[in-house]
């Protein structure tokens, strides 16, 4: 049956299916895709973008044309040797076995170099007691896990023992994967949310969630950050990428590793014995450990569990019932002052004190740029990128030098689908770093030059 259609509704119904967050350059992918699907099936981009009813048998295909998977093997090493460490710890119990889950596997990547990582520092028997889960909304990403042939462009950060133990060389240019990696992974296709909640509360050890929330609507990172809670083990591990969004500090505890990004479940009668690496000694970090880089994972609204809403706003549900917070106090009178008492009030879980804060502070004349930039991250964990461009514009303009707002400015940019002004930031913020030493402390006071450049590479690495 046909219906009201249209490429603006057909993208619409797709982020809301998908719960990606639509990219500028949304309508020009999707048309180019289109037009391949009608080729195939006989018809006009037109007469598809016009018939609702067959939307659902296009949203597969059309994904791969909207969707980034980009990756390859052994991202972020220091992930997986993590992982091991604490799946041996478990695994000294001749009767146990572990759960790890990949979401939003991409091309197989991910699922793969765990599979690897545990052969070889465990061992084989150890390999055979792990369940690897992994899934992908992408029908085709699948059936290139599946497939399990690479080019050399997946190795390109890979230690060099990799390919000669764990693939062999097949007829053609590519390299597949050994048998018994590929019967260690078990794949699906589905929504990494609609996967998650088919398996049992408490099931899983570990779950990487990398390079996937950055392109969600709000509402399903916190469906899919409070998923992964309900099946992880108490201490479980979420493992997320340097610049994901991070999830509910009532729910994860950060597990002290050098990238930051790694964090443990939080149980009734649980607490990590962890204490987080000092930011002196972290490795390859990006301005996570800045306070006003805390903020926004702190001060994270409530959204409608309901996927993604309109492509022209995305607004916030209704909190549920609790009790009344007390009145927003007034803005710190010294601006130094102010990033530390709304971080107190993000802790709190009180966005509408920081936004209160911050807003007074703003209506005085001054030159400080920290309210703009703690508004404007509040505004990136909104959903409301355009909002957190503008906030970031204008303390650049305040302190073009500040080398953290211009990171800022390039995530916000990357969100709001802005890719070339997010590439063009991220070059003019690696030249301000080429100016420092690697350990030079930044604005905060925390995070080093060293650590900033290797976030905003990472960021660009995921532009190009």
């Amino acid at each position: 049956m046909s219906g009201e259609g249209g490429l603006d509704a057909l993208l619409d119904a797709i982020a809301r299916a998908s719960g990606l967050s639509p990219r500028d350059d949304w309508a020009l992918q999707a048309s180019r895709g289109l037009e391949h699907i009608a080729v195939r099936r006989g018809t006009t981009v037109e007469a598809l973008s016009r018939e609702t009813s067959a939307w659902p048998s296009l949203l597969p295909e059309l994904l791969d044309h909207l969707t980034v998977r980009e990756t390859f093997f052994f991202r972020h090493n220091g992930h997986f040797d993590f992982l091991v460490d604490t799946l041996q710890s478990r695994l000294t119990d001749p009767l146990a076995s572990a759960c790890v889950l990949s979401a939003g596997c991409a091309s197989g990547e991910e699922p793969y170099s765990i599979a690897i990582a545990i052969h070889a520092r465990l061992g084989v028997k150890a390999l055979a007691r792990v369940r690897i889960l992994a899934s992908d909304i992408s029908p085709e990403a699948i059936r290139k896990a599946r497939a399990a042939v690479y080019g050399a462009w997946a190795f390109r950060e890979a230690p060099a023992w990799l390919s000669a133990s764990y693939f062999r060389r097949g007829e053609g240019s590519g390299a597949e994967v050994a048998e018994l990696v590929r019967r260690a992974v078990t794949f699906d296709v589905g929504h990494v949310v609609h996967h998650a909640a088919t398996l049992p509360a408490g099931s899983v050890d570990a779950v990487f969630f990398r390079n996937v929330a950055i392109y969600l609507s709000p509402s399903v990172i916190a469906d899919s950050y409070r998923e992964f809670h309900r099946v992880l083990r108490p201490g479980g591990l979420l493992i997320v990428a340097p610049a994901d969004p991070r999830p509910n500090t009532a729910h994860f505890v950060d597990a002290g590793h050098e990238s930051t990004s790694i964090y443990r479940t939080r149980a009734p009668g649980f607490e990590p014995d962890v204490q987080p690496v000092p930011s002196s000694r972290r490795g390859r970090a990006g301005p996570r450990s800045s306070r006003s880089a805390h903020l926004a994972s702190k001060s994270r609204p409530s959204f409608a569990a309901v996927g993604r809403p309109s492509r022209a706003a995305v607004r916030a549900a209704p909190a549920p019932p609790a009790a009344p917070a007390p009145p927003p106090a007034p803005a710190p009178a010294d601006h130094r002052d102010v990033e530390a008492e709304a971080l107190r009030r993000a802790d709190l879980s009180q966005p509408a004190a920081v936004l209160s804060i911050v807003t007074a502070l703003l209506e005085r004349p001054s030159t400080a740029p920290i309210g703009y930039m703690i508004r404007a991250q509040v505004s990136l964990e909104r959903g409301e990128h355009e909002a957190a461009v503008e906030d970031l514009r204008r303390t650049l303009f305040l302190r073009p030098e500040h080398r953290l707002a211009r990171y800022w400015y390039v995530v916000a940019l990357q969100r709001a689908g802005q890719a070339g002004q997010a590439i063009t930031q991220g070059r003019a913020l690696e030249g301000l770093l080429a100016t420092c030493a690697h350990d030079a402390l930044l604005e905060d006071g925390e995070t080093t030059a060293g650590q900033l450049l290797d976030a905003v590479r990472f960021v660009k690495e995921g532009l190009l």
